[in-house]
C-alpha cells in the first residue's frame, strides 16, 4: 500500500497521468513541485540537457536539479517544502512510486501536515514528518532529525529517529542506532542586538563550538525560507546578504562523523538601504 504522501501526490497528478516518457509533439509528464526560490547558479535538466532554473518554473516528473556551489534552491509541493544546498544533486525519476532521489549533497525537508515524499539515496530511504537533514557524502547517507519522526530503512533494517536524533548509513549496511546530535553553538556575534551592514559589506559572523565543521544558515525575518547556507569550517565566517532588510543567522555544528547538529539561537543582521 502507498504511503500518504504518496497518495496525495498521486490524487494531485490524476488530471496528467505519469508516463514514462513524452513522445515528440505530446504534453509533457505532469509538474511535481515548484521552484519558489533560486540563487546564483542552478541548472534543470531535461530531455534537451542541463539549463538555467528559473524561480516560478515547475519540475516535472524525469527530470534534475543541481546547485553551484554557492547557490541554493527551495522546492514547494502542495504539503511539504524542500530547499537544496549548494553542490547538491537530486532527481525526480518517472516512476509509479513517487519519490525524490538525493544523489549527491544536502537536503532540508520540512513537512508539518503531512509525510514527506520519500527521499531515496544508493544507501538508504527516508520517510516521516516534520523537519528534517540528510546529506549523502561518498557512500554514506546521513540524517538528522530536528522535529517530528522520521524512518530511516537501509540494508532491509529500519531506524525510528526522534527529535534531536541522527542516524548514518553506509553502502550495504543498516542505519546506526537512534546518535547523540552535537551540541548547537554559542555566543553568537551579532547575536540579539542586530548589526547594521551598508549595502555590499560583509557581516563578520563568529560563535564558540567543539566541532571543527559547521554549516551556517541566513534566513529574513518573520520567515522560515532559507536563503543562504553554507557548509564552513571554524569561525569566524563572513557572508555578504545582496538584499535589504532584516535577517536572521544560525549555526549548527557536525561533529566527527559528519553529523549535522540542531542549529543554534539566532543572531540578527539588518541590511540599511
Amino acid at each position: 500500500m502507498r504511503r500518504s504522501s504518496e497518495v496525495a501526490l498521486a490524487t494531485l497528478l490524476l488530471a496528467a497521468p505519469v508516463v514514462r516518457s513524452a513522445p515528440p509533439g505530446s504534453a509533457p509528464p505532469p509538474a511535481l513541485a515548484r521552484l519558489s526560490f533560486v540563487e546564483r547558479r542552478v541548472e534543470r535538466s531535461s530531455d534537451q540537457g542541463w539549463h538555467e532554473a528559473k524561480e516560478g518554473t515547475p519540475l516535472r516528473l524525469g527530470e534534475r536539479l543541481r546547485t553551484a556551489a554557492d547557490a541554493l534552491a527551495r522546492m514547494e509541493l502542495p504539503w511539504m517544502s524542500m530547499t537544496l544546498s549548494p553542490a547538491s544533486t537530486v532527481a525526480f525519476p518517472d516512476q509509479y512510486l513517487l519519490a525524490a532521489v538525493l544523489e549527491q549533497g544536502r537536503m532540508q525537508l520540512h513537512s508539518e501536515k503531512r509525510e514527506i515524499l520519500k527521499l531515496v539515496t544508493s544507501e538508504a530511504e527516508v520517510r516521516g514528518q516534520g523537519w528534517a537533514v540528510v546529506r549523502r557524502e561518498g557512500n554514506a547517507t546521513l540524517v538528522t532529525s530536528l522535529a517530528g519522526r522520521f524512518l530511516v530503512e537501509g540494508a532491509g533494517k529500519t531506524v525510528a529517529l526522534p527529535p534531536g536524533t541522527g542516524t548514518i548509513v553506509r553502502e550495504g549496511k543498516p542505519p546506526l542506532p537512534p546518535l547523540a546530535l552535537p551540541p548547537p553553538p554559542e555566543g553568537l556575534v551579532p547575536g540579539s542586538d542586530p548589526q547594521y551592514v551598508a549595502p555590499g559589506d560583509t557581516v563578520l559572523l563568529s560563535w564558540t563550538s567543539r566541532g571543527g565543521t559547521h554549516q551556517i544558515e541566513v534566513l529574513p525575518v518573520g520567515s522560515d525560507e532559507v536563503l543562504i547556507q553554507r557548509d564552513v569550517g571554524a569561525p569566524p565566517w563572513r557572508v555578504a546578504i545582496p538584499w535589504p532588510g532584516a535577517f536572521r543567522w544560525r549555526v549548527a555544528a557536525r561533529d566527527e562523523r559528519g553529523l549535522e547538529g540542531k542549529p543554534s539561537a539566532e543572531g540578527l543582521i539588518c541590511i540599511d538601504k
